[in-house]
């Protein structure tokens, strides 16, 4: 699954820092996402396979074990 339009304003983590999906630039195919680090407000780029990951596993974290 790759990212959707709902994906935008979600949170993530990548271990150590938290981060808000703030949004994408096309003009950038290789980190075409922006996002915000929660403890300072400085923006970062990632890669829209990176975030669909750390999207997904915050997903699992979240959701129950059936």
């Amino acid at each position: 699954r790759g990212l959707s339009p709902d994906d935008f304003g979600r949170e993530f983590s990548t271990g150590r820092e938290k981060f808000r999906f703030a949004g994408t630039d096309p003009r950038r195919p290789k980190y075409p996402i922006s996002a915000t680090r929660f403890s300072d407000g400085k923006s970062y780029k990632f890669t829209a396979e990176n975030v669909a990951l750390l999207l997904r596993a915050a997903m699992k974290d979240v959701l129950p074990n059936n």
